[in-house]
């Protein structure tokens, strides 16, 4: 899958996501990061990581507008 690819998956997965559910996953990405640190840039997972992370960034900015859905 494409870094695109894998973003609108993650943007459908966390769309019914509250405040505080995108606090606890961006925490945990952030956290398996760190544990993955060893990985090079390119690696399917760590790509996926970042694939997450910016989809709950952006839940996260909608949620700060009044957006629900």
């Amino acid at each position: 899958m494409t870094y695109g690819q894998l973003r609108e998956t993650c943007t459908n997965k966390f769309k019914a996501y509250d405040a505080n559910m995108c606090a606890y996953a961006l925490q945990d990405c952030h956290a398996t990061l760190q544990l993955n640190k060893h990985l090079p840039t390119d690696d399917p997972y760590y790509i996926k990581l970042w694939a997450e992370i910016d989809a709950i960034r952006e839940r996260q900015m909608k949620l700060s507008k009044g957006v629900t859905a």
